[in-house]
């Protein structure tokens, strides 16, 4: 909560967050809603004895009271139940969302990327490259860098704590928070949600706020459904951490359809009705995953990757770039997928992980700098349950707490400490 103070400049007004404001007006517990100030007259205009003027800063001190009302900041909001650990990398900072709803974060900080770290109750986290985004039960945070309005707080500042994402339009007033799950890219933060009975939403902020609100088809925004009609409904979205590109797979009538409302067109696949199958053959995909300049899907019947494979990235050795979805070997039973800007990785439902594409600052975690046009198990993040792609690390998360990291680390983001490039998994040791 923040508050507005008018002073003794009749044209001026100032926004003043509310840790300014509590080392002057300690009361526990309270955030004001308004407090307004002017000239005082000088005492020597009215002479007041000693007890008036006790009574007066009583009486002051009841209405400082008056005008304040309790508010918990989002810290300390207890997540409802158990959420599903998640792994959110960016360009060089890391975040973790614990299973009892809070978030960790380490690495770079210099744009406030680990502004989130401690924040409680959430149930979904998003990275970008240099920023990131929870959602509460009933609230959207987002902290980090702000140039193009992606914080959705309604400025382009940075920001080095959590605030509330405000600047949604008319689709501030129909997100479901509970089922809102955020998607971010380069420069927007796009939040998606299904209704059963009108399809798939999403509302943007920052360089695509005039996305606003719409209804999500395989071929990009379409008006609502008319009431009571049954709509496509999204699998998955995914953003392009690197760029400014998100597509979305959804299936229309038991058809798959994968669209990309903004970025590189090349980045949809050729015919993903003919790859991805339908809901009834058992090989839907429901699973994006984009990198730099290519993508993967993943279904019950393993992985595919498409795009360029300059570096490996689509998992079958040295194939030209292709917009043909191509599987990729040894991915059956994968529970799990993500990419980073040239590599990409699988988890599967026994805790191994697999990695291939580009190797060169160790993201592929097999203990050298080699990169790999076909997948390479990472021994030492066996039983992981979570995993989470960065630009040029990778980080696996366990049912015990325990996260470890591999990759580029320059500024901390795979050990916390930032002493160069990791090429086998290291454990992250987390300040208390």
């Amino acid at each position: 909560m923040s508050v507005w103070v008018t002073g003794g400049f009749p044209d001026r007004e100032e926004w003043v967050p509310e840790r300014t404001l509590a080392p002057l007006f300690p009361v526990a517990g309270k955030t004001f809603i308004g407090l307004a100030t002017g000239r005082h007259p000088s005492p020597s205009h009215f002479p007041l004895s000693p007890p008036y003027i006790r009574m007066r800063r009583i009486l002051l001190a009841f209405a400082l009271l008056a005008a304040c009302r309790p508010e918990p900041p989002p810290s300390v909001v207890a997540a409802p139940e158990p959420v599903s650990t998640t792994l959110a990398l960016g360009r060089a900072f890391s975040c973790l969302l614990t299973a009892r709803g809070q978030v960790r974060c380490w690495g770079m900080n210099d744009a406030g990327q680990c502004g989130g770290d401690g924040l409680g109750g959430v149930l979904a986290l998003a990275a970008g490259p240099e920023h990131a985004c929870a959602v509460q039960e009933d609230a959207l945070w987002c902290w980090g860098k702000n140039d193009h309005g992606q914080l959705g707080d309604g400025i382009r500042s940075e920001r080095p704590s959590p605030v509330l994402v405000r600047a949604m339009g008319r689709a501030g007033e129909h997100i479901q928070h509970a089922k809102t799950q955020p998607v971010l890219t380069r420069d927007s933060s796009c939040f998606f949600w299904s209704e059963e009975y009108s399809g798939s939403f999403a509302a943007c902020t920052g360089a695509h706020h005039d996305m606003d609100i719409f209804r999500l088809t395989g071929r990009g925004p379409a008006p609502p459904c008319p009431t009571g009609t049954l709509c496509s409904k999204v699998y998955s979205a995914s953003g392009a951490a690197f760029e400014s590109a998100l597509c979305t797979l959804s299936d229309v009538n038991g058809v798959p359809r994968v669209a990309c409302p903004f970025g590189p067109p090349n980045l949809a696949p050729r015919q993903p009705e003919r790859d991805f199958g339908s809901q009834d053959d058992g090989k839907t995909v429901h699973v994006l995953a984009l990198g730099r300049d290519f993508a993967c899907g993943l279904g019950e019947g393993g992985v595919l990757c498409w795009g360029s494979n300059a570096r490996g990235q689509l998992g079958r050795g040295a194939p030209a770039a292709t917009r043909d979805p191509l599987p990729v070997v040894g991915m059956a039973g994968v529970v799990a997928l993500c990419a980073g800007a040239e590599h990409a990785c699988a988890q599967k439902a026994d805790g191994r992980v697999l990695c291939w594409g580009d190797g060169r600052r160790g993201q592929l975690g097999t203990g050298d700098s080699v990169t790999a046009g076909m997948a390479v198990e990472v021994p030492a993040a066996a039983g992981a349950k979570a995993i989470g792609c960065g630009e040029a690390h990778t980080c696996a998360a366990f049912a015990d707490g325990r996260v470890v990291c591999w990759g580029a680390d320059e500024s901390g983001q795979s050990s916390g400490s930032g002493k160069g490039p990791i090429a086998a998994p290291r454990e992250v040791v987390f300040s208390q």
